[in-house]
C-alpha cells in the first residue's frame, strides 16, 4: 500500500484510461503551487492547478492566502518543509509554517532579500537584492549569514542556481531580465561571464527533464547546458505577456510561470524544448504577482499532499490495471 507521500511523488503524473480504453489515454497532472505578490498586506497565497496533457486543458483552483510578511519576493521550501519568504525591502528572509501561516523564524540579512535558493546539501539558503553581493543564510534560518563580495566579471549578482558537476550559474539581471549570465565561486564570490544581455536572464532554475538550466524573464523563455553553460537557446516572444520573473517547473515537460499579474503555464513536454512549447496559456487575475516556489528538486515541497483528484485518478487508474492484469492472467 503506498502512503499519501510516495502517491504524490511517484503519482503527481497519472495515466487514466491506457488500461481500460487500450491506445485511447490521457495524462492527468495536478498540484499545488505556492507564489508572493510584490505589493499588498496578503502576500504570500497557494494554488491548485490541473493539466490534462491529452485535451490541453489547464485549470486553477481558487487562490488561498497563507500569511503577510513584511515584503514578498523569492519563495523556497525549507528541508523542513516550511516557507522561506524573501522579504524585498525589509531585509529579512522569513521561515513561515504553510499550514498555520505563523511566523517560525526571521534571519535579518545586511541587504534586501529578493531571488532565494536552497543548496542541494540543504545546509544553506543563498539571496541577494538586485546586482548585489552574495547573502549565505545558515540552515536553520535565524543561526546566521555571511555576506560575500561579488567580483570577477560582475560586480553584484540577482540569483543562483545549481547544475550539474558542481556547477553554479548566476543572473544579474534587474527586474526582469536582460541579465548577464556565468559561473560563480559560491566560496569567494568570483564571477566568470558567459552571456551578456540575454532577455530572459532573470529567474534562473535546473529542469530535470530536459536536464538544462532555464531562464524566466522579459515575457521570454531560455535554456543552456547545465554542466558548463553552453549551447544558450532564447524564446522569441512566444507567451502573449510582456513580463516573466521566475518559473517553476514539475519534472514532466511542464512549467508554472509569475509575470504580467497571471500564472502562465508551459507544456514542453512533446517538444522537449521549453522555448518551442507545445502550448501556453495565461491566466490572469493575479495582480503584483511575483515568484512561485519550485516543484520539484531543492527548494521544492518534502512532503507534498496529493490533491484529492489526484488520489481518486489514481485509484481509477490502479484499478484499471488490475482488472487488465486479472484478464490476462485468466
Amino acid at each position: 500500500m503506498l502512503s499519501p507521500k510516495s502517491l504524490a511523488r511517484s503519482a503527481v503524473a497519472i495515466a487514466l484510461g491506457f488500461a481500460v480504453a487500450g491506445p485511447a489515454s490521457a495524462t492527468v497532472f495536478s498540484g499545488t503551487v505556492y507564489y508572493t505578490l510584490y505589493s499588498g498586506g496578503q502576500n504570500v497565497w497557494r494554488i491548485g492547478y490541473t493539466y490534462n496533457d491529452a485535451t490541453q486543458s489547464f485549470g486553477l483552483g481558487s487562490p488561498t492566502n497563507i500569511t503577510s510578511t513584511n515584503g514578498a519576493d523569492g519563495i523556497i521550501f525549507a528541508p523542513n518543509g516550511n516557507l522561506l519568504i524573501g522579504g524585498q525591502g525589509s531585509g529579512n528572509v522569513y521561515e513561515v509554517n504553510p499550514a498555520s501561516g505563523a511566523l517560525v523564524h526571521l534571519q535579518h540579512t545586511s541587504t534586501d532579500s529578493y531571488h532565494l535558493a536552497l543548496d542541494p546539501s540543504g545546509n544553506a539558503v543563498y539571496t541577494s537584492t538586485f546586482m548585489g553581493a552574495l547573502q549565505t543564510l545558515s540552515m536553520p534560518i535565524g543561526s546566521g549569514v555571511v555576506t560575500t563580495g561579488i567580483s570577477g566579471d560582475e560586480g553584484g549578482i540577482t540569483q543562483v542556481a545549481f547544475g550539474n558537476g558542481g556547477s553554479v550559474f548566476y543572473v544579474n539581471g534587474n527586474p526582469n531580465g536582460g541579465g548577464n549570465v556565468g559561473t560563480i565561486n559560491l566560496g569567494t564570490g568570483v564571477t566568470s561571464r558567459l552571456y551578456a544581455g540575454v532577455a530572459p536572464a532573470h529567474g534562473l532554475i535546473y529542469d530535470p527533464f530536459t536536464s538544462l538550466m532555464t531562464m524566466f524573464g522579459a515575457g521570454r523563455t531560455g535554456t543552456m547546458s547545465a554542466a558548463d553553460g553552453s549551447g544558450l537557446l532564447t524564446s522569441g516572444a512566444v507567451f502573449g505577456v510582456g513580463d516573466f520573473d521566475q518559473g517553476a517547473v514539475d519534472g514532466f515537460g511542464h512549467a508554472l510561470v509569475a509575470g504580467s499579474n497571471a500564472i502562465t503555464f508551459i507544456d514542453y513536454h512533446l517538444s522537449h524544448d521549453i522555448t518551442n512549447p507545445d502550448y501556453t496559456v495565461s491566466v490572469g487575475g493575479f495582480g503584483a504577482i511575483d515568484d512561485l516556489a519550485p516543484l520539484t528538486g531543492p527548494g521544492s515541497n518534502p512532503n507534498p499532499t496529493p490533491e484529492p483528484g489526484i488520489l481518486a485518478m489514481l485509484g481509477l487508474g490502479l484499478g484499471g490495471l488490475f482488472t487488465l492484469r486479472r484478464r490476462t492472467s485468466a
